[in-house]
Formats: structure tokens, C-alpha cells, sequence
């Protein structure tokens, strides 16, 4: 994790192919298993193309809100970049952006996921969810 004070950066290194990792990303099944951590959750909408929607809620709790976005750039096993708002835990929602960039390094890739505007800024629980995110991620690809 790196911070410069104007967003977050979260890298990994995954020992799996390029291939495998971005799909744990765009396969339902797999997102839904360490997309959120500590649940498993339900993928409403997953469509991967830009301007298509994504949607997720957790199935433990009927009363939070949907994770809700749109996906901006799909380059195939290179990038993926979307905005959302997050009603789970707020009812106004809470906007967010993000870039995640897919490198194969030998059989290895490594994973950059950066914050983009609305969301610019340091947040050390946003990072550990993310980081968490990607250990969860780690496990599902083995």
C-alpha cells in the first residue's frame, strides 16, 4: 500500500496468470467470494463492459444498501476502471473510483488497484478492506 496524501494505492502480487486473476475479477462466482471482506456477496449485476453496471449486496443484512457502479475502461487483462456508490452503510451513499491495472510478471501478476476521483483521498480503512480484499482473492485463485 502506498499513500501520497491525494489517493490510495494498493499493490499485490498474485502467483497466478494474468488470465486467471482478472477472471476472479469478471466472473460472478469468483467476485462474489472476496469482493467484501469477511462475506461472501451477492452479485445482482455484473456486466463487463464500459457503461455496463455492477451491483452487489451483502445477503446477511437485509437493511444495508447496494454497491452500485458503472464500469469506465475494460481492457482485457490489462485494465479495469469504475465508479460506484456505496449505500451499504450509509443511505446517501458514498462515492468512489477506482483503476485496477493487471501486469503479468513471469507466471506471476501483479494487481495495482488506484483510487480515482470522486475518491482522492487517504483512507486507512478503505486500504485495509482492499488489502483484505486481495488476500480473500489470493486464496480463491490457488
Amino acid at each position: 500500500m502506498q499513500n501520497n496524501n491525494k489517493e490510495l494505492i494498493v499493490i499485490k502480487v498474485f502467483d497466478a496468470p494474468c488470465e486467471i486473476v482478472w477472471n476472479a475479477w469478471v466472473t460472478p462466482e469468483l467476485i462474489a467470494k472476496w469482493f467484501a471482506p469477511g462475506i461472501v456477496m451477492d452479485v445482482r449485476e455484473l456486466d463487463v463492459r464500459p457503461g455496463g453496471r455492477l451491483r452487489f449486496a451483502d445477503p446477511n443484512d437485509k437493511t444495508a444498501g447496494e454497491y452500485t457502479g458503472t464500469f469506465i475502461t475494460v481492457k482485457p487483462l490489462q485494465e479495469l476502471s469504475f465508479d460506484v456508490v456505496d449505500f451499504s452503510e450509509n443511505p446517501a451513499g458514498v462515492p468512489a473510483g477506482f483503476k485496477i491495472e493487471f501486469e503479468e510478471v513471469g507466471k506471476q501478476t501483479k494487481v495495482t488497484l488506484t483510487s480515482i476521483p470522486p475518491e482522492n483521498s487517504y483512507d486507512k480503512g478503505a486500504s485495509d478492506a482492499w488489502s483484505g480484499c486481495f488476500d480473500r482473492l489470493a486464496d480463491v485463485i490457488k
